[in-house]
């Protein structure tokens, strides 16, 4: 067995070693999340519900869930709730005149926004039209579980239904 004084010297030189290492080296790179997360950026989300227009995408939560994990696949996992979700995933809320092609729009009960309420819905912005109005991709809008595509002022039903908007970018 090496003696006390080799074990020393063998551990103070490698913390010299490791000093010696430039601190960027331990940095994150320099990449956005989003862009690690979905090839393609935020907008490959879009891109990857837009191609399910016309076909079964169930409710409008759960087809955000799938689509969203496809698109990172499978390094961005939504659960069955709503708010906490997102910002468990990593999402942060952005206003609407910053909102862009791949944000998540989910309306929200004031107080519980976990909570599921009357007139709730979740979509995928495809492009931002301004004065609080999107071209979206959604499930269960246009059809008894369909995916389409329409334009949405989500800010009016959330007015009509007692709802909060929230738009979530990855």
């Amino acid at each position: 067995m090496p003696s006390l004084l080799s074990r020393t010297s063998a551990v103070a030189g490698l913390c010299a070693a490791a000093l010696a290492v430039p601190a960027t080296a331990y940095a994150a790179p320099a990449a956005s999340a989003a862009s690690v997360r979905f090839a393609g950026g935020n907008g490959a989300i879009a891109d990857r519900a837009l191609a399910q227009a016309g076909s079964y995408g169930g409710q409008c939560k759960q087809f955000v869930n799938d689509i969203v994990r496809e698109a990172s696949s499978g390094r961005v996992l939504l659960g069955g709730g709503y708010y906490s979700d997102f910002q468990r995933a990593g999402a942060h809320r952005v206003s609407a005149k910053k909102a862009a092609k791949g944000d998540v729009i989910q309306l929200n009960v004031p107080g519980a926004p976990d909570s599921f309420g009357s007139g709730m819905h979740t979509a995928i912005v495809v492009a931002n039209l301004g004065s609080h109005k999107f071209k979206v991709v959604d499930s269960n809008w246009v059809g008894p579980t369909r995916v389409g595509t329409h334009v949405w002022n989500p800010y009016t039903r959330a007015a009509d239904k007692g709802l909060n908007v929230n738009i979530w970018h990855f």
